[in-house]
């Protein structure tokens, strides 16, 4: 089992997640010894709130490597920010002021999980991320109300060329729609990562294993490979990730 995070927020005292390095320092090691081999940190961008820039999470980076070095534990990191999308997220990121993965064309986005906070059209501002060469990938689908009215938004996106990412804690709980989302997303190949979303040590945890090992015994060894490992390779290395993916059936209903 080999294992690498894409989306995290184990930097301290810059977002919601980590609050004290000694936090970094135990979400770290929980990591390590649950089987993740590589990271990329990925604290909040939200303009107004955590508007963690370049520069910011630089600093934050270089001390959680040396976290890393002074208690020898075996993680190869990487810098990055999850970016919560606005109109003005195309200009902050061609100023490079908001940070991409590793320093790359690729970043992590988000928006309001609820249709009644969007006051922009999330589909125009990835598309024009995109006509500006950024390879989006869209995380947590599964949380979206956009999402749960339409499923297929997921497949469409996938066609255009944008990338997706679940969290591994939306498949726990059968009884929430995150779990049904999530398991119909898999059940018809329109998931490229499985991440942490890790925020803490209790219940948003930086452990993966138990994921993989779900998704090994489900949809077979090779494809948790592909979630949890193979795919995160290619993105760190610019490479493309293809999926043989499809369009969710709707169910009809007779009386």
């Amino acid at each position: 089992m080999k294992l690498i995070d894409i989306h995290n927020h184990i930097l301290n005292g810059i977002d919601d997640g980590a609050k004290t390095s000694e936090d970094t320092l135990k979400m770290l090691q929980m990591a390590y010894e649950t089987g993740i081999e590589k990271l990329i940190f990925t604290p909040h961008f939200k303009e107004g709130i955590c508007e963690n820039d370049i520069h910011i999470v630089n600093t934050k980076f270089n001390e959680a490597k040396k976290i890393i070095e002074d208690h020898h534990i075996n993680l190869e990191v990487y810098s990055g920010c999850e970016i919560f999308l606005t109109r003005n997220s195309l200009d902050l990121l061609n100023q490079n002021t908001i940070p991409t993965l590793n320093n790359s064309k690729n970043i992590l986005v988000e928006t309001h999980r609820s249709n009644i906070y969007l006051t922009y059209d999330f589909d125009d501002e990835i598309y024009n991320l995109a006509v500006d060469g950024y390879h989006v990938i869209i995380a947590h689908p599964e949380r979206y109300q956009f999402v749960h009215e339409d499923i297929n938004k997921v497949f469409e996106y996938i066609k255009e060329g944008y990338m997706i990412q679940i969290n591994v804690t939306s498949l726990y709980d059968s009884s929430l729609e995150t779990y049904k989302i999530a398991k119909k997303l898999l059940d018809h190949n329109l998931v490229h990562f499985i991440a942490s979303d890790a925020h803490d040590l209790v219940k948003r945890t930086p452990n993966l294993s138990m994921g993989y090992k779900m998704i090994s015994q489900k949809y077979g060894e090779k494809r948790a490979n592909d979630l949890f490992y193979n795919n995160q390779v290619k993105l760190l290395n610019n490479q493309e990730i293809n999926l043989d993916f499809e369009k969710v059936k709707k169910r009809l209903w007779f009386f």
